[in-house]
């Protein structure tokens, strides 16, 4: 038998398996006799660890094997019982990420907003002695550069309203910064939020959601589907930066924007049974889509920013 021959039907069942996501000649597994039970409610360990019961493991499976075509499933088709929720996917799968995460303790890229907050810090702002009484000149100091600018009180203003913005979104990594009773219940909300690993998929969860919605609408797929797949899109990521943490012995886990695209390229691909150019052009419209409203975003928010800063003052 050649090697075209032994290749021949394994394609061919891997082309079925990844349309019906299972087999359909394989025998079912027998049921196991359940366990005798004692007084009380008896809940199985499969039921009460993630990944060990069948949707988990089974939602686990086809992300990793048959991503798009399970998307499909779960939205265009309606097979919701076989499969886990997306958000509820999302809190099992960074949740798991973050406890393996905080274990591990792998030496990771510092985050924008630190180094935005760590430059913040490094700026001061001092009244240059060479200025005139009529002349309102600053100095900002910054790595021991004195570069002049004007209006002291209004740069002021808007560094410390910046600082303490950022400042407020990571009191629980920052505690001596939580010096009120209110702050301090932040920082516990903030500390929960984050052990369950929200911060690591909210942002962009809702930047991802908002330019699949815009670019699936003409494919049929409402906004709450755009919703289901940009959650089983992150769950994705999570497990290849599972993979990249395990693969880099617990160093690293970025992906890379190359493979964050060719992920999404297999989805489009997969999903909306569309050719090789039609899901390329489609992953660019994203990335593109997603990179206006991240530039959206922070302009908006670095205008209230200021805004508040002036009416501060």
């Amino acid at each position: 038998m050649s090697l075209s021959d032994w290749i021949r039907p394994r394609r061919r069942l891997w082309a079925i398996y990844n349309e019906l996501g299972y087999i359909p000649w394989r025998k079912p597994r027998k049921p196991r006799k359940p366990r005798r039970q004692r007084r009380g409610v008896y809940i199985g360990t499969r039921e009460a660890i993630p990944f060990m019961n069948d949707d988990a493991k089974r939602t686990f499976s086809h992300l990793l094997l048959r991503p798009g075509y399970m998307m499909r499933d779960y939205i265009l088709r309606g097979h919701h019982e076989r499969y886990l929720a997306p958000f509820t996917a999302l809190l099992v799968f960074y949740s798991l990420f973050t406890l393996i995460v905080a274990v591990v303790q792998p030496g990771e890229k510092s985050r924008f907003a630190d180094e935005m907050l760590r430059s913040l810090q490094d700026v001061t702002i001092v009244t240059d002695s060479t200025a005139t009484d009529s002349t309102n000149v600053l100095s900002i100091k910054v790595n021991g550069q004195e570069p002049n600018v004007k209006l002291r009180r209004v740069a002021e203003s808007i560094l410390g309203t910046v600082r303490e913005a950022i400042l407020l979104t990571r009191l629980d990594l920052h505690p001596e910064a939580a010096d009120t009773p209110w702050k301090e219940s932040l920082a516990a909300i903030e500390g929960d939020l984050r052990s369950k690993g929200i911060p690591l998929f909210l942002g962009n969860f809702l930047l991802l959601w908002m330019s699949m919605a815009i670019l699936l609408r003409r494919h049929g797929i409402s906004v709450s589907g755009a919703a289901a797949a940009s959650g089983f899109v992150l769950c994705q990521y999570c497990i290849f930066m599972f993979l990249a943490l395990l693969l880099s012995m617990g160093r690293n886990t970025d992906l890379g924007l190359l493979l964050v695209a060719v992920l999404l390229f297999i989805d489009y691909r997969q999903l909306l049974g569309i050719a090789n150019k039609p899901a390329l052009w489609l992953t660019i419209r994203t990335g593109l889509l997603y990179l206006i409203f991240l530039i959206l975003f922070y302009s908006l928010i670095g205008g209230g920013l200021v805004v508040y800063a002036l009416y501060r003052m």
